[in-house]
């Protein structure tokens, strides 16, 4: 390996250990609870490295975001593939919440947590939030178009106004757990989800 190659695969791999620490500790201590030297100290890295690949903080947040974003969509995606059935989605989507959660995995919505610190402070942050939530309703979109194409439910539903409402059923639980740390409220997420879905039942 040349010296240019090793340079560049240890560049890569601060980088990575700098994100790892960053999204750890933004996701379970909250990102305005973070400080720049924290994540320093705990990633072992020195103040010029971070600088170098995160010439702010700002910046290594975008970078959080975006590495929890491709997480959350990405098992929502793998959930999708493994069950077309929507009843069957449903109730995995709640099972891996409440694994998560045992698992101490889970701490809450990430992207709810950080809109809550951050409100108003940025616009690239409301953009960029604004654009995962797009991302996240296409992807239930396009999943519930593939369900009535198969017959699972009535061609009459309203597929985007339906997707908003999965998605505001999940937070709904997902927010109310956070606040009284009671299972319940994810248990019976599958209920709100599935009610969603009554009028729609293909006979």
């Amino acid at each position: 390996m040349t010296a240019q190659r090793k340079k560049r695969d240890s560049g890569a791999s601060v980088r990575e250990r700098i994100l790892d620490t960053a999204t750890d500790l933004f996701y379970k201590q909250g990102f305005s609870n973070t400080g720049m030297r924290q994540i320093i100290q705990e990633s072992g890295s020195v103040a010029a490295s971070l600088y170098d690949h995160f010439p702010s903080k700002k910046e290594l947040g975008i970078a959080y975001l975006a590495r929890q974003e491709e997480k959350t969509l990405s098992d929502l995606a793998s959930l999708m593939e493994r069950y077309p059935e929507v009843q069957e989605f449903l109730r995995a989507w709640v099972i891996l919440k409440e694994r998560q959660i045992r698992h101490h995995e889970f701490f809450g919505d990430p992207f709810a947590g950080f809109a809550n610190q951050v409100m108003d402070a940025d616009p690239e942050y409301t953009e960029f939030l604004k654009g995962i939530a797009e991302k996240w309703t296409k992807m239930i979109r396009d999943y519930l178009s593939r369900a009535v194409a198969s017959g699972q439910f009535s061609r009459t539903m309203d597929i985007q106004y339906t997707s908003r409402r999965v998605l505001m059923a999940y937070h709904g639980s997902i927010t109310l757990w956070r606040m009284t740390k009671d299972l319940r409220y994810i248990r019976e997420m599958e209920d709100s989800l599935r009610e969603i879905f009554e009028d729609y039942t293909a006979k």
